[in-house]
């Protein structure tokens, strides 16, 4: 656009930007935005594998059993004195039945019976208030005695015949004989209620006279009932 000045000349407007220059900047300005690069994605984490420790044994050890009893003789006899006490004891077993006798050659005396199983045995009277319990220790038999209320060991080697355990029963009278290896013999005899020493009993004869009786004696076994 032209305009005349005061002396008579020409001027030259000026020119608006041109629409085309306005036109390019926006289209500059579209295309940088359109050529940025895009951003890269996050990225992304491998779990790591981890592996659990191996599990211990909290366990308590193997308990190591004790070895076993040995076993009895298929059928013997044993016999001896018991410690601390002026009592005798003789066990007969045959398989795994036991018989014993208990006495003090006076008053005292217990018929026992039990078993001879796995190497270890047990006796009790009738009443329960006496009992044996022994094992093997070497060729002897050792254990514990329980009688009239008082508990003590002992040990009996192999009574060989004509030593052992005999027993009589008459229409009166009952009596226990134990003879020992040595021979020495401890029985007592009881006849209505009343107990004594035993009269000597000769194991060959096998039978003795008890209050005007005659009273067998027979051997006693572990399979003897009474």
């Amino acid at each position: 656009m032209m305009t005349v000045n005061s002396v008579g000349g020409l001027v030259v407007a000026e020119q608006p930007p041109a629409a085309r220059d306005v036109a390019a900047t926006a289209t500059d300005t579209a295309t940088d935005t359109a050529t940025e690069t895009p951003a890269a994605p996050p990225e992304t984490t491998t779990p790591v594998e981890t592996t659990a420790p191996a599990e211990t044994s909290t366990g308590a050890p193997p308990v190591e059993q004790p070895p076993a009893a040995p076993a009895f003789p298929a059928e013997a006899v044993y016999a001896g004195e018991v410690d601390g006490g002026p009592m005798t004891i003789a066990v007969a077993i045959k398989g795994e039945q036991a018989a014993a006798y208990i006495c003090d050659g006076a008053q005292v005396e217990s018929w026992l019976r039990g078993t001879a199983v796995d190497g270890k045995l047990d006796l009790r009277s009738k009443n329960g208030a006496n009992r044996v319990v022994g094992s093997l220790d070497g060729k002897n038999l050792a254990g514990t005695v329980t009688v009239a209320g008082r508990r003590l060991p002992f040990t009996a080697p192999v009574a060989k015949s004509p030593a052992g355990l005999y027993r009589g029963e008459g229409a009166e009278a009952t009596i226990g004989w134990i003879v020992l290896p040595d021979g020495t013999q401890v029985g007592i005899a009881t006849s209505d209620g009343r107990s004594e020493p035993a009269p000597p009993l000769n194991p060959a004869r096998g039978a003795v006279t008890f209050g005007g009786e005659r009273v067998e004696a027979d051997k006693v076994a572990g399979n003897t009932t009474f």
